[in-house]
């Protein structure tokens, strides 16, 4: 069964969010908390994200991220894997800064996780302290333990490895090239997936006029080199083969209908809601105060389908609207 909603776009995704964002052990400058800046100390255990992935798997969604906060914080972040990965997902993926993936990338594979975004925003470990927020005194041991967890991630057959690294003016813009290098190591194993600073949440106007970086000339240098270029149906972005067998990925603002209109993911939060849209908060679902409450899966399921219902492009072209002929059940 799929489900598709009023504006005709088919949901096949779920990113699920296993850790508020104020619980996570870095502090990065750049970090928006997702907008979720109140503290809710709700969460959902194994179970739960089981049974509501169970019940999104009957309408075709079999892609899901963890998120969140820093998933990897989670002592039960392995059941949590196993639970999922028996489930017969497309894709399963996860996206952290590298906390205890040193000693679990083999057992997170072996569980059934697919692959990995890595968060490194530079190569340099004076930069990186400053970056994530950690002491100084702390900075090289964290630095070092992050690359050899990339390194265990390959290793242990996550296929592929991103490595998110937002690209700041004056911070690390001058390290592209090295980044590149970086990711050039790995055997095609890793791809660099560049990121523009986007102004919101935590991330007020003077930190972002100070320090963002337009990557446009970056996307005009990579279509000249490109020896392949794909565009993603998620997100429409690019990717880009360099000459060197690097894939590079650019992110852009979620700032056009480019983005919303092919968005084919619905949310869900730490506290068990599902949330319809990225760019608000207005509309969410929560499901986990009936499922404790003993909601039966049809219950669950009717939660689900509302929150498709409410799913909205947050930028879309002028006068669209929602399509009269559009089935959310097909």
């Amino acid at each position: 069964m799929k489900i598709i909603d009023r504006y005709g776009r088919l949901v096949r995704g779920v990113r699920i969010s296993l850790t508020p964002s104020y619980r996570c052990n870095f502090r990065c400058v750049f970090c928006h908390m997702e907008g979720v800046l109140e503290h809710e100390d709700t969460i959902m255990n194994p179970e739960e994200i089981e049974k509501i992935v169970k019940i999104l798997y009957k309408y075709g969604v079999d892609k899901v991220k963890l998120t969140g906060g820093e998933p990897m914080l989670r002592s039960d972040i392995l059941e949590i894997v196993k639970r999922l990965g028996r489930l017969g997902l497309s894709d399963l993926a996860m996206t952290t800064n590298g906390t205890r993936l040193v000693s679990l990338a083999k057992k997170l594979r072996k569980a059934g996780l697919m692959r990995v975004n890595i968060s490194l925003h530079t190569l340099d470990e004076k930069k990186y302290c400053w970056i994530t927020g950690l002491s100084q005194k702390s900075s090289k041991t964290r630095y070092e333990y992050t690359v050899d967890a990339i390194r265990a991630a390959v290793e242990a057959g996550l296929d592929p490895v991103k490595l998110n690294v937002v690209v700041m003016k004056g911070v690390n813009d001058d390290e592209i090239d090295r980044m590149i290098d970086f990711a050039g190591s790995f055997n095609g194993k890793v791809i660099l997936q560049l990121i523009e600073l986007v102004e919101e949440g935590l991330t007020d106007r003077s930190f972002f006029q100070k320090y963002y970086y337009n990557l446009k000339d970056l996307e005009d240098r990579f279509e000249k080199e490109a020896l392949k270029i794909i565009t993603r149906s998620l997100h429409k972005r690019k990717q880009y083969l360099l000459p060197n067998n690097i894939w590079i990925e650019i992110v852009r603002p979620l700032s056009g209908p480019h983005f919303c209109m092919s968005d084919d993911r619905i949310r869900i939060t730490h506290d068990g809601r599902f949330k319809p849209c990225l760019m608000t908060d207005e509309n969410l679902v929560d499901f986990l105060t009936p499922m404790r409450m003993g909601a039966d899966d049809g219950e669950i399921e009717k939660l689900f389908i509302e929150a498709i219902k409410l799913r909205e492009p947050y930028y879309k072209p002028e006068n669209f609207k929602p399509r009269e002929d559009v089935e959310i059940l097909k």
